[in-house]
């Protein structure tokens, strides 16, 4: 068994399993386990995740230090350029430098990586994996729900979606756009928070039995172009006569 440890630091579990036509034991489990020295520590960790709501986020820290062999950045790149910004310090040349990476979107998930090479044959390339997800000012949850009947002879159902500031400010909804035709909605603000909850009530005389429709709303406020939110409603008909409201 052969593992590829490159950019691995620290405790490693690699498991395999063998199968064969031994009656008794056909199926086999294979772990290995060890310790990675990487030649460059990647401090506090070569994983970076920017987890928060839309604003200013604070940079996150990747310290690249020697363990032992002196090293050069020769070049930096990444498969983020429209999501994030990023700068390397030399702390000390040729054993400790520092990455600064930071969020460049208001809204929206990404995943890549930052890329740095050297000059170390044995280690041409160090990979920051960098992870994003930046919720907009304004969030609706959940995000998708389901309403009508359900299964043939349940009540239908109806369902509800709250809206708030994920700064905790108050805002103003300005508009709701969906299919008037498949549903209805209607809105009251939140008594202990910056919000609102939206109540989506199905109109399955539009929607054919047996059938699944997928409608879309748009949430729009006051808070300007990222205060925005959207719910996927799915509307199940599955009556085979007049709806029974629950």
């Amino acid at each position: 068994m052969k593992a590829n440890l490159a950019n691995f630091q620290g405790n490693v579990v690699k498991t395999a399993t063998i199968t064969s036509n031994d009656p008794d034991d056909p199926v086999q489990a294979l772990k290995l386990e060890g310790f990675v020295k990487p030649i460059v520590l990647m401090k506090p960790s070569p994983n970076v995740a920017l987890r928060a709501p839309a604003g200013p986020l604070s940079e996150s820290v990747v310290e690249l230090i020697a363990a032992k062999t002196p090293f050069h950045i020769t070049s930096i790149d990444t498969n983020l350029a429209g999501s994030i910004n990023y700068s390397l310090q030399t702390v000390s040349e040729g054993t400790d430098y520092r990455l600064k990476i930071s969020n460049k979107i208001r809204r929206g998930n990404y995943s890549g990586f930052i890329r740095l090479k050297t000059d170390l044959p044995r280690v041409p390339y160090l990979f920051v994996r960098v992870m994003g997800i930046i919720k907009g000012e304004i969030s609706a949850t959940p995000e998708t729900v389901m309403i009508g009947e359900l299964s043939a002879g349940m009540p239908v159902r109806s369902g509800s979606v709250t809206v708030t500031s994920n700064e905790d400010k108050p805002f103003k909804i300005t508009g709701l756009t969906y299919d008037k035709a498949l549903m209805s909605v209607s809105q009251k603000k939140l008594e202990n928070r910056n919000g609102f909850l939206l109540n989506i009530r199905p109109e399955l005389q539009s929607a054919k039995p047996g059938s699944v429709k997928q409608a879309p709303l748009a949430v729009e406020t006051n808070v300007g172009p990222y205060g925005k939110a959207d719910v996927l409603v799915i509307i199940f008909n599955n009556s085979s006569g007049p709806p029974t409201r629950r």
